[in-house]
């Protein structure tokens, strides 16, 4: 028997009829974002011939200024560094899995494809980054410190982890600056601290089909602990809540809660959404007996978590995009929706589960739900060290020096979004060599914008397309004899030597360690990597020819 309390979001389609008010980019103002931006554009053969912003919400949560972010070559830097990853996925790599026929999708090649898609969208990432960093003029320099991300853990059935992504640590910034980070680094250059989901929904986006995104935030605040790749069951709205310990309430409780700060009179006129995994019918059952309707989603809580609340925003029964509930994700994807969240005034909660417990084929959906905190020793030791043992909730003040400090975020529509419908996918013009894309951009200041860029290929679009790649793509072709030959010779190539720098980087952190500005790598970390099929027998041979062409990039082992 259908449920009419729950249902799919792409069966139930949201419709926006909110602000969403166009300011046109005149001439002058694209001539000047076009040499604002010189040198990452130049990096891809691009330039921009048409934009508009569209206004969806311009109030002032009066708790921020937009601080270093006054820059608008830095305010827009963050709009570009999920643009352009989220236009090399739909060139390379957005719906790969249907160019292979039925009988030969395996789980295997899934995660095949997307490890290719989230290095891709890590590398064009980080390229955008550190490219900006590197022009800034004294006085207006920044270091970028990459503070939240995931894919570090091994996700057991799943994925064999160390995913490609921007890693905890990575630096973007000027070289002398990075060499000198946490030594004596002057005041008169801004640290910024940086989250990132490569991509929100990589599933979808090797099938092709919607709400697959680029994420990160900048911001001028620190952090003031690290949260731990694993799974967070999160309670979030987009209307402020106090802060309640889950270990004390129930479920009908946590209800009431946000339903309050809502000023729901009734159960029935809330939403809460999570993705369609067996671990939340339990939960999504108590909601639906109570009248809360419970939306799902096959992959993706991030997105959503950005746009809880929004005026406008409604499903076919009326009901609103309002909260999470229970809902379990990653922890990446919890920070990096929580801030613009909270951001635009409302509230994320979170609780540390174990992710052991929850990845289990074994037991039933009650048994999942029942056993998420049921933490292995490892899991516990993790929980202790990010210091959540004797208040296992938190919000992003337990996390942040400053959640208010100055910051943007930004999150691109690699597919047609479901969740706000204007954010249409990336649309590529291949004969006109034309690329269109669709950006949300929440600020500290609580203002909610859409950005629409139009990019022309100015050498055509073969040109821009093979620039827009990974280093891995031209070097796991190479036989062995000629790949460090091979790597020399980018090494003297400027751009080249840029980008192999970001890939070796995001693609091998799991087994580097940074000693100023050198790099150790762990070689048995590199085998015990490629045992467990996170990496292939060719990156044995990228690392140990890259480390070989190039010794100044590398100290010896101690």
């Amino acid at each position: 028997m259908s449920n009419p309390l729950r249902y799919h979001i792409a069966d139930a389609k949201l419709t926006y009829t909110g602000r969403h008010e166009p300011m046109e980019m005149g001439k002058e103002k694209i001539a000047t974002f076009n040499q604002r931006h010189k040198e990452v554009l130049g990096f891809y053969g691009l330039e921009l011939v048409d934009g508009r912003v569209f206004i969806i919400d311009d109030h002032v949560n009066e708790q921020s200024n937009l601080g270093v972010f006054r820059s608008k070559q830095l305010r827009q830097a963050v709009i570009l560094a999920a643009a352009l990853p989220a236009a090399a996925v739909a060139i390379h790599g957005f719906g790969a899995l249907n160019t292979v026929p039925k009988d030969q999708q395996t789980k295997a090649l899934v995660n095949r494809l997307k490890r290719r898609n989230d290095r891709l969208a890590a590398q064009i990432m980080s390229e955008v980054l550190q490219i900006t960093a590197e022009t800034f003029d004294v006085g207006e320099e920044v270091i970028i410190e990459s503070t939240i991300t995931e894919g570090v853990r091994v996700k057991p059935g799943v994925e064999a982890g160390g995913n490609p992504t921007i890693p905890v640590g990575a630096l973007f910034g000027k070289e002398e600056h990075c060499n000198r980070y946490g030594r004596g680094l002057g005041q008169d250059v801004a640290r910024l601290s940086m989250g990132s989901d490569v991509i929100d929904g990589t599933s979808k986006s090797v099938k092709g089909i919607h709400s697959s995104l680029t994420a990160l935030f900048l911001t001028e605040s620190g952090f003031k602990r690290h949260l731990p790749d694993i799974y967070i069951e999160r309670w979030m709205a987009g209307a402020p809540f106090s802060e309640f310990n889950p270990r004390d309430t129930d479920m009908k409780q946590e209800a009431r809660i946000i339903a309050d700060a809502y000023g729901a009179r009734d159960f029935s006129e809330i939403t809460a959404y999570f993705i369609d995994r067996p671990r939340h019918l339990p939960a999504m059952d108590q909601l639906n007996a109570l009248g809360i309707a419970t939306p799902f989603d096959q992959d993706g809580d991030l997105f959503p978590a950005l746009v809880l609340g929004l005026e406008g925003l409604r499903f076919p029964d009326g009901r609103g995009l309002h909260s999470m509930i229970g809902e379990i994700g990653g922890s990446a994807e919890w920070t990096v929706g929580a801030l613009p969240l909270v951001w635009r005034g409302g509230q994320s909660l979170g609780m540390i589960t174990s992710q052991s417990s929850l990845t289990r084929k074994d037991l039933s959906p009650e048994e999942l739900w029942n056993g998420r905190f049921h933490f292995t020793e490892e899991e516990h030791i993790l929980l202790q060290d990010a210091r959540f043992e004797q208040k296992p909730f938190f919000t992003v003040n337990d996390l942040m020096e400053r959640p208010y400090a100055g910051g943007v975020s930004a999150f691109c529509a690699i597919s047609d979004n479901y969740f706000l419908p204007q954010l249409e996918g990336v649309k590529i013009d291949r004969e006109k060599g034309l690329i269109t894309t669709h950006t949300l951009m929440i600020n500290s200041l609580g203002n909610v914008e859409h950005w629409q860029l139009q990019f022309r290929c100015v050498e055509g679009f073969e040109v821009t397309s093979r620039l827009m790649t990974s280093p891995k793509i031209e070097l796991r072709e190479l036989d062995n004899d000629i790949i460090e030959a091979h790597i020399k010779s980018m090494a003297d190539d400027e751009v080249k030597r840029l980008r192999l720098k970001q890939f070796f980087v995001n693609e091998y952190y799991p087994a580097i360690i940074h000693s100023g500005e050198k790099m150790l790598v762990l070689e048995k970390t590199i085998e015990a990597l490629i045992a467990r099929e996170a990496l292939s027998a060719y990156d044995r041979d990228i690392v140990s020819s890259v480390v070989k062409a190039l010794p100044e990039w590398f100290t010896s082992a101690a």
